[in-house]
């Protein structure tokens, strides 16, 4: 007989933003992980074609200093407070993972593969969002919050200069991550059948 799966680590990775700073101990270990995921998540082709910038301790807090600068002058007033706090305890984070698509490496396998070259794109971001969940996961199983962020046409052409990273890396998503400082809200469902259809 075959036992049941696992499911409280699906359970446990919820969208923390209530995040704090954690044991610097932890650096080597996270590391790591995080490159264990990128070597190990499946990618169309094996294109390979994510790539991953770790900010730490002051280029964390430059990141979202510099966000927030961007943001106050482009949203409604009614909206600058609150959106403040957000940018805020993201930046009382312990770091962030900024995640990227290599625009070279994308370009050479449509060469490759002609006849798929229409679905490239979607595929390569696909196998991001599976390289981001699978971080934010390990995450989760180590008592780690996180979540995921898009700031991107914010602070993509920042971002290039500040950690001087090359033009054909396309910016796809910010991760904070730290300490949880404040549980998330119950999570809600649709019903099941709704979203399952299953064929015996």
């Amino acid at each position: 007989m075959v036992n049941c799966i696992e499911q409280d680590s699906l359970r446990n990775r919820r969208s923390v933003y209530g995040l704090g700073k954690l044991s610097a101990s932890v650096n080597g270990c996270l590391e790591d992980s995080i490159k264990s995921c990128l070597l190990n998540c499946p990618t169309p082709f094996n294109v390979q074609s994510a790539r991953l910038v770790i900010l730490l301790n002051k280029h964390h807090q430059i990141l979202w200093d510099k966000i927030w600068n961007n943001l106050k002058g482009i949203i409604p007033s009614q909206r600058q407070k609150v959106t403040e706090e957000k940018i805020k305890g993201f930046a009382k984070a312990y770091g962030t993972i900024l995640f990227f698509e290599d625009k070279d490496a994308l370009r050479e396998l449509k060469k490759q593969f002609p006849a798929y070259r229409k679905n490239m794109k979607i595929w390569t971001q696909q196998a991001n969002g599976m390289l981001q969940f699978m971080i934010w996961q390990i995450m989760a199983e180590n008592n780690i919050g996180a979540s995921l962020q898009h700031y991107n046409e914010i602070i993509e052409d920042d971002v290039y200069s500040m950690y001087d990273l090359p033009k054909n890396w396309e910016l796809v998503a910010q991760m904070p991550f730290g300490s949880i400082e404040k549980e998330p809200a119950e999570k809600t469902f649709l019903p099941l059948d709704e979203r399952v259809k299953i064929f015996k």
